[in-house]
Parts: C-alpha cells; structure tokens; sequence
C-alpha cells in the first residue's frame, strides 16, 4: 500500500469515527505515521482527501452493481424475463452487505451520517449516495421486471422504495451488531419472501390483467 492510499484510508477511519469536520490534517498525519508536510505532498487538503474518499465510494459502488450480474451488464447470468426469487434475494444480501461491512463504504456511509445535520453538502451528498441513486437503481430493474411481466404494479418508483425501505431499516438496525449478521441476513431474506408474494407474478396472470383493463 502507497502512502497515499495509508492517507486516504486512515483519513477514513477517522472520519468515520469523529466526523469530518473534527478531524484535524495533523491527526491523519500521525495516524498515518508521517509529518503533516509530508501528507501535503500527496493531499492538497483535508478538503483534497474528502474528495477522493468520495471518488473512491464512487467506484466501489458502481463495482458491486457490476459484481451483482444483473441484466444489461457485463457480467449478466440471467435475464429480466427468467430472474427468480433467489437472485432478488442475492441482490439485496449484496447491497445490504456493501453498505454494512465493505472497509470503505461503511466508513464513508458513517462519516456522512456523523456530519449530515451540521453540513448541507454532506447531507447532499448522502441523500444522493444512499437514498437517490439507490433507489433509482432499483426502480430502473423493477421498471423492466414490469414491463417484462415478471412482476405485478404500475409504479416502479413506489415498489422500489418498498423494496428498498426496509434493507434501509435493517442498515441501521444491526449498523452496531457486529455478531448479528446471520440474524440480519434471515431477516432480510424474509422482507424479500415477503415483497415478491405481494408483487411477483406469472406473466400470465399479468396478461389476464391487462385483458381485464
């Protein structure tokens, strides 16, 4: 591991247990193991290692949608039409676990949550990672489960957010309960048993819907 790779990673870490705002450059420095002028041979900035902390979430995040095979990627082990309800399963255990345990996105996720309420950019910039764009996520593959009629209702955005809500909820449930995981994950694998009895669907019963309609 670089230098700067130790700065941006310990910079995190402290971050995610302070808050941005109440870390100082020369705590990371120490952290680290360096003179603070030595950090800024790397880092303009706290400010200059917030940024790359973002661009690093960035793309571990466009990393596990990639990881999670779903149609029109480059990795997709099955279609909209024949999608099952294990891999709905495996879709929210991988983001659930993402936001819960990955080194980085954990950190990132706290260090938002601590300074949200104090900073309007921060806020922004968690509403956008772990409420827009997650849900725009999900409501680009239940629009397409739609229109496949693989699964019943109208409104992706709304079935999205029913989707989406409760894997939000268990986040900050077992957040501090480390040795819970199993119990989150059963727990998750029940709301989505759960979700895909109330909206999935033959493809027949769906064309019955529309015959009646």
């Amino acid at each position: 591991m670089t230098t700067k790779q130790k700065i941006l990673n310990e910079a995190l870490t402290l971050f995610a247990e302070k808050g941005y705002s109440a870390v100082y450059v020369g705590e990371i420095a120490d952290a680290v193991g360096i003179k603070t002028p030595s950090l800024y041979k790397h880092y303009k900035s706290k400010q200059d290692i917030f940024n790359s902390c973002v661009e690093v979430f960035a793309e571990r995040m466009e990393n596990i949608r990639n990881n999670m095979q779903l149609p029109g990627s480059k990795t997709a082990s099955f279609s909209y039409e024949t999608i099952a309800e294990e891999h709905l399963i495996e879709v929210a255990n991988a983001l659930f676990m993402f936001y819960l345990q990955d080194n980085v996105a954990a950190k990132f996720r706290k260090m938002l949550m601590i300074e949200r309420y104090h900073n309007p950019e921060i806020n922004r910039l968690f509403e956008d990672f772990f409420i827009i764009r997650a849900i725009d996520h999900e409501k680009e593959i239940f629009s397409k489960l739609i229109d496949a009629k693989v699964i019943k209702g109208e409104n992706p955005h709304i079935i999205a957010l029913r989707f989406y809500t409760p894997i939000f909820y268990l986040l900050q449930k077992y957040d501090m309960r480390p040795n819970e995981i199993e119990e989150a994950k059963h727990e998750l694998t029940l709301v989505v048993q759960e979700f895909c009895k109330t909206y999935k669907g033959t493809r027949n019963d769906n064309e019955k819907d529309n015959r009646k309609g």
